[in-house]
């Protein structure tokens, strides 16, 4: 049997991280706002391959993630059509400016972060990744759903996630 590594939920990208409120649920107005999803971006490799066989390993886990990116964020766009409301998708990079032409929540998981990819995790761990609606005006954080490791990259998953989600909290 698995042991499962469930992640604490920080919001590095964001200053006021600390002050941030988690609840459960979504939020009341969804279906009248805009949201933002994001892709799934290139990392640098910092693995060395030649450094024995964890630097093998990530270094792998790296190339791999680089490799698959472009085909999860094509599935991406095609999995956010059945979004029942208006969305856009963009970096995590990027996306601020977003939030200045009216987009009021963000969909965000620390799986955006990397940071599994820059270690090895412990033989038998599966990390799971908490994804949650924030709203940055009031410093909310609505818990959403929860993916393995294994499954970040499948946006028709996800989408299908925030839909159930969407249905029962409806």
């Amino acid at each position: 049997m698995k042991f499962i590594l469930a992640l604490v939920f920080t919001l590095p990208f964001m200053s006021f991280a600390q002050e941030m409120k988690v609840v459960e649920g979504l939020p009341p107005d969804l279906e009248k706002s805009k949201i933002i999803f994001f892709k799934h971006e290139k990392i640098k490799i910092t693995a060395d391959k030649k450094s024995g066989s964890e630097g093998k390993y990530l270094h792998e886990r790296q190339t791999n993630h680089n490799k698959v990116i472009q085909e999860a964020n094509q599935k991406l766009n095609i999995a956010t059509f059945d979004y029942p409301y208006d969305y856009a998708i963009s970096s995590k990079s990027v996306y601020k400016p977003l939030l200045k032409a009216g987009y009021k929540y963000i969909l965000d998981s620390k799986a955006y972060s990397y940071e599994n990819l820059k270690t090895q995790p412990n033989e038998g761990e599966l990390i799971i990744y908490e994804y949650f609606i924030i709203d940055p005006v009031k410093k909310k954080a609505y818990k959403v759903f929860e993916l393995d490791e294994m499954k970040i990259y499948d946006s028709k998953l996800m989408i299908k996630k925030l839909s159930k989600a969407i249905k029962k909290n409806g």
